[in-house]
């Protein structure tokens, strides 16, 4: 999963560019920061492995014995993780920070947050669909806008609808290991139904925002995807006790090419725009521009860009 958790850091960076229409920037600090999260996803997945001694079904991968030194090696990597996270910008480091925070409470012996139906969740939509797009987006050193707190927090509701198809094929693990997940106590079928619900709350106010031109109405064309992708959830709750790891396998290959598409779409409108000499990315949309932006032709926003440099 290592390169979906890697697009949540870029992601949000390419955001706060998107959302003020900025040529790219910071991207060798961009670079240290996505070090730095994959330092610390590979450490929370192997204080994950140490937690449950998993030898079961593996979403992305094969099977193997985790070795005993496995938790030393977890606690490392999010030790440098937090390290390189600093190095590349305060803010960056203090979520780099709580999301190690967070790895370390959902596996550790002691609290063992994976198996508590609040702790769970909570740690995911807050360290992958918060924290980690933030981490990105702090690199740029723009201030927020509405819309990107609308689209931050709908992002954050889609990946908790990520959590929860993750673990509908792991119901019987689960209970053999005396957790308290979703799928444990209610099953398959209930905790895809909440992945349903989480991923069109995301799409229904994604949509809503494209048609109020917050964002490019030409990703509306995105909704095709998502019908794609809910008949596959439909379909796999009807198979027998979850189906197996293949269906959480076509879930997140039908997950990317729907992000795929919509960065696609977007792209294509950022395109167009600037071919035909209007703002663009951000600043072409109804949502209005920031303050400290204006809303000029291409050519004119780099002239502009240059003269905040050197105002001479």
């Amino acid at each position: 999963m290592l390169p979906h958790v890697i697009a949540l850091v870029v992601g949000g960076w390419a955001w706060a560019l998107w959302d003020r229409a900025l040529m790219a920037t910071h991207t060798d600090t961009l670079v240290v920061v996505c070090a730095a999260w994959a330092l610390l996803h590979a450490g929370t997945l192997w204080l994950n492995a140490a937690f449950d001694r998993d030898e079961g079904e593996v979403l992305l991968g094969r099977t193997v014995r985790p070795p005993s030194s496995i938790r030393a090696w977890g606690h490392g990597a999010l030790l440098v993780a937090v390290a390189l996270a600093f190095v590349g910008n305060p803010v960056s480091g203090a979520a780099c920070l709580g999301a190690a925070l967070l790895a370390v409470a959902y596996s550790h012996p002691r609290w063992g947050w994976k198996g508590h139906p609040v702790g769970g969740p909570l740690v995911n939509v807050v360290g992958y669909g918060l924290l980690s797009p933030l981490a990105g987006w702090a690199l740029v050193e723009v201030s927020a806008t509405p819309r990107t707190f609308a689209v931050w927090s709908l992002s954050a509701v889609g990946i908790l609808g990520m959590y929860f198809a993750a673990q509908a094929f792991q119901a019987e693990e689960d209970r053999a290991r005396g957790y308290r997940t979703l799928v444990a106590t209610h099953g398959p079928a209930v905790v895809l139904g909440a992945a349903r619900a989480c991923m069109g709350i995301a799409v229904v106010g994604g949509t809503a925002l494209a048609l109020a031109g917050w964002i490019p109405r030409v990703c509306l064309f995105g909704v095709v995807a998502w019908w794609v992708l809910d008949r596959w959830l439909v379909a796999w709750a009807a198979q027998r006790g979850g189906g197996d790891v293949a269906w959480a396998q076509g879930f997140t290959a039908r997950l990317m090419w729907t992000a795929l598409l919509g960065i696609a779409l977007a792209f294509g409108e950022y395109a167009r725009e600037s071919l035909a000499g209007e703002p663009v990315a951000g600043l072409g949309t109804i949502a209005g521009h920031p303050p400290d932006r204006p809303v000029l032709p291409p050519r004119q926003i780099r002239l502009w860009e240059a003269a905040q440099r050197d105002p001479r």
